[in-house]
């Protein structure tokens, strides 16, 4: 209520009442204020009455209008979350609701940083169910939201694509989803989501395969094994193994768990559940047929089958090849392929005959020499590297040049002896060079040698005598001559036996009585002179030794 005094009127007193009325538009309480363009507007009206009580007109002011500015807000919610994986390369799912918080109609750009790197992909949720369903999934990912109005949400999944890697047992992957205004990318909000990944680990299933032999001849058998262990942290359920055979011929299988229930191609094992830790192994026997040439690779993998969770994965062992080798075969090898000795001695030589091949053989056995050696052959019958009683001479017994060892099976070995006598030879350390050949009877170009070396020793004497003074210094008749005998075996052989030095007492001198010297040692004559010679008898003369006889005489 204004209180006005009419200055023309000073008696008159008028009461005014003066009324300020705001005009605006309809509101309703947002979360961050009015609707963005909302316009306020708004004029003073003003009424008054006289003294007695009258009303008089109203008086109204101009308008003034004031439009409400945009403001962008967001919320993510929830603000976190955690899924446990419970299989290879699940997908983990978030459930997330974009709201706008400002005061105005807003899309909003959709981002992402998975710690791991990982692939993370939003989906719109058409039913808002919080599920990632068929149709939703066709409809493909989005970047960005749609057009979303003042406190409204918009509901999406985001998508951890977990990659299919059994290292990343439990391992953890921290993915920040974030919302960002269009209006104002300074406005944003997020969700972090944690990812445990639980998963199956057959860790060692790349080199779980392998083969007892990698060389086997047609018509041999191989017995692949293969074993793997679940190191991960769940279990895998329905495991099953299978094994495509090419180039083999089944055999036999087995397994240290479930069943093995199929001969067919492939073969079949049917395993279970595999816990966690639990290892399981299984074997599968199988035939090289005979028809397989020689060099052909043939290989073998094992393809592993199995649920984790809700999802059925296969996975495939190591390659495991073999080469196929020859049906016949012979190796031969010796314990040494040396040996010196003197002539009339025993020579002789162990070694083992080996039948390489796949099938049972005869091994013929020959031995050609540089010097005239014959040779005998003789089996170890009880092994024991030593010739005894026991032991035989090998014969020939299928009417083939040579002797034979008969009926070896494939595999086997056969222990022989080579004995030989050596004949006199002419020099010290004669060598005889013998190859000694094992051949397949039924296949003469399997063959195998080797090379023994005999050497024959003998002793080598040398005699040689000197006389003082020198022959080129004259003496006269009276004068004393010493006469030096040196002799030595130079060979590479003892003289066993005893073995006599004599020489003459030269015309026209007379022995000296008392002067003959043995080395060192003074000799009696009785045991020294016989008939005019100096002779001396010794008991042998060891190789690389020497000695000396020494004598006087006078000139007559």
């Amino acid at each position: 209520m204004l209180i006005v005094e009419n200055p023309v009127m000073k008696s008159a007193r008028l009461w005014l009442a003066a009324a300020v009325l705001l005009a605006f538009s309809a509101t309703t309480t947002f979360a961050s204020g009015t609707p963005a363009g909302t316009v306020i507007t708004s004029r003073v009206k003003v009424t008054y009455t006289d003294i007695s009580g009258v009303t008089a007109d109203s008086a109204f002011s101009n308008f003034v209008s004031v439009t409400v500015a945009q403001v962008a807000a967001v919320n993510v919610t929830p603000p976190n979350g955690a899924v446990t994986t419970s299989s290879d390369s699940v997908n983990a799912d978030y459930a997330l609701t974009v709201t706008n918080s400002g005061n105005g109609t807003d899309k909003f750009a959709l981002s992402k940083i998975s710690s791991k790197g990982w692939t993370v992909l939003f989906y719109k949720d058409l039913n808002g169910n919080g599920l990632l369903d068929a149709a939703e999934l066709a409809a493909g990912a989005i970047a960005a939201t749609d057009s979303v109005k003042e406190d409204s949400t918009f509901k999406i999944i985001a998508r951890v694509v977990v990659p299919r890697n059994s290292a990343l047992n439990n391992q953890i992957d921290t993915t920040t989803a974030t919302a960002t205004s269009q209006f104002s990318n300074s406005k944003s909000a997020g969700s972090i989501l944690m990812t445990s990944v639980h998963t199956v680990n057959f860790s060692n299933i790349g080199n779980g395969l392998t083969v007892d032999n990698a060389t086997p001849a047609p018509g041999q058998n191989v017995t692949y094994t293969f074993t793997f262990t679940n190191n991960g942290s769940v279990p895998a359920t329905g495991v099953s193994l299978s094994d495509l055979l090419t180039g083999f011929t089944f055999v036999s299988a087995t397994s240290s768990q479930g069943s093995f229930n199929s001969t067919a191609n492939p073969v079949l094992w049917s395993i279970g559940t595999v816990n966690v830790g639990a290892s399981v192994s299984v074997t599968i026997t199988l035939n090289v047929p005979l028809s397989t040439t020689s060099g052909t690779v043939l290989n073998n993998i094992v393809s592993a089958t199995y649920t984790a969770g809700t999802n059925t994965f296969i996975v495939s062992s190591n390659g495991r090849s073999i080469t196929v080798g020859t049906a016949y075969g012979v190796s031969i090898s010796p314990d040494s392929a040396a040996n010196s000795k003197e002539p009339q001695d025993s020579v002789k030589y162990y070694f083992t005959v080996r039948n390489t091949g796949a099938l049972k053989d005869v091994i013929e056995l020959s031995a050609a020499s540089s010097e005239p050696l014959a040779w005998t052959f003789i089996k170890d019958v009880n092994n024991n590297h030593l010739l005894d009683g026991a032991d035989v001479p090998l014969t020939n017994t299928n009417g083939k040049a040579g002797v034979d060892v008969d009926s070896v099976a494939s595999g086997d070995s056969v222990h022989v002896f080579a004995l030989a006598i050596l004949p006199m030879v002419q020099f010290d350390q004669t060598k005889d060079v013998t190859t000694i050949t094992a051949t397949s009877s039924a296949n003469s170009s399997k063959f195998q040698s080797m090379v023994a070396t005999t050497t024959t020793n003998i002793p080598v004497l040398t005699v040689a005598i000197s006389v003082s003074p020198l022959p080129s210094q004259p003496q006269p008749p009276g004068g004393v001559l010493t006469y030096t005998i040196s002799y030595a075996n130079n060979g590479h052989a003892d003289i066993d036996t005893s073995y006599t030095v004599a020489a003459r007492i030269p015309d026209s001198t007379s022995y000296v009585p008392g002067s003959v010297k043995l080395g060192a040692l003074s000799l009696p004559d009785s045991a020294a002179i016989q008939n005019g010679t100096v002779s001396i008898k010794t008991a042998g003369l060891k190789q690389s030794t020497n000695g000396t006889v020494q004598f006087k005489v006078k000139i007559k």
